[in-house]
């Protein structure tokens, strides 16, 4: 018996080897593309680069990544690009707008997914990270009453991205009639170069891009943060900032802005398309893991100000799947929030 069980063993072990050299077997000599929803000079921009510099230690076959940038609609058409274009072979994965992988189900009808978010592979999520509404300090807007009394002008991308569904709920729900948000920007780069010039006044953004793009923001005083877009409120944050939900008294739309603002926990998410093998997927991942626990990278991370704080393509997968399964009515109040006036 313990003899059967002996060769049993082995023969799992040798079964594990194979799919290990399976998957080294198809990446060596293989180039993958690590596409980024957005141009030059971000945060996007500026992790998935460091990916893909460490990541192709970590996987089998060492294939060569290569980063590629593919703005448009706030990362939709780069997502759109991995569900219907991109091979399904685990030579393709990209960094894309949390937003988007869950805009099919508060969007509905009026998405332009052509996907569903469970239908793709989620590779993991670099960082959580808060996302703020700010106000460049020359405006003298530090406070909710403020924008509500003065109003504020914030840019965004488009209407399916983050920097405008994120502020659009907080108009909706809090009634900020004076909120204005204007839609067109391409990337981070020239929002945040219109701010600086008095096109705009403020902005919603998460607290990684602030650091990686604008550092000299904090540092020197030049915006206010307003109020964290957030479930609970985040280390990364002044303390003394207020959480929106904090001024919403009906548990209904205190609920639908928790789930509005899960994105936020998924800060930096990457993506592949759906239908790649299975040993590539769990090689995918952990090589991706792996990276940013490599002590080089979270090194140069350090002096960049870059906060790595990974999530696995497993939970990513199922939170994911989780809101995909939340009831009609919650869906139902957070696609009012999400509408425009």
């Amino acid at each position: 018996m313990r003899k059967a069980a002996g060769i049993l063993i082995a023969m799992c072990a040798l079964a594990g080897g194979a799919r290990a050299d399976a998957v080294s077997d198809f990446y060596q000599g293989k180039t993958v593309n690590l596409y980024i929803g957005y141009g030059p000079g971000g945060a996007y921009d500026t992790y998935s680069r460091l990916l893909a510099r460490y990541m192709p230690s970590h996987l089998p076959g060492n294939p060569t990544f290569v980063p590629q940038n593919m703005p448009g609609a706030s990362s939709m058409r780069m997502a759109n690009f991995l569900a219907r274009v991109a091979p399904k072979d685990g030579t393709a994965f990209g960094a894309v707008n949390s937003a988007l992988i869950f805009d099919p189900l508060f969007a509905g009808a009026r998405s332009q997914a052509q996907f569903k978010g469970p239908d793709m592979t989620m590779i993991g999520n670099v960082v959580s990270s808060a996302s703020v509404l700010v106000a460049w300090a020359a405006t003298g807007v530090k406070t909710l009453d403020d924008v509500r009394e003065r109003g504020l002008t914030i840019g965004a991308t488009s209407p399916s991205g983050d920097t405008y569904l994120l502020p659009l709920s907080v108009k909706n729900i809090l009634g900020l009639d004076r909120l204005k948000i204007v839609i067109g920007y391409p990337g981070t780069r020239e929002a945040a170069l219109a701010l600086e010039q008095g096109e705009i006044s403020g902005r919603v953004w998460d607290m990684e891009g602030i650091k990686a793009s604008r550092p000299d923001w904090l540092r020197d005083g030049k915006i206010n943060i307003v109020a964290q877009l957030a479930p609970q409120k985040m280390p990364e944050v002044p303390a003394h900032v207020p959480l929106i939900k904090d001024y919403v008294k009906n548990p209904a739309e205190r609920a639908a802005l928790d789930v509005i603002f899960m994105s936020t926990v998924l800060a930096r998410p990457y993506i592949a398309p759906e239908g790649i093998p299975a040993e590539r997927v769990k090689a995918l991942r952990s090589a991706f893991i792996k990276a940013l626990e490599d002590p080089e990278l979270l090194a140069e991370a350090k002096k960049r100000d870059l906060t790595i704080d990974p999530t696995s393509g497993e939970r990513m997968q199922q939170i994911i799947d989780e809101a995909y399964r939340l009831p009609a009515a919650t869906v139902e109040t957070v696609r009012r929030a999400l509408t425009t006036p």
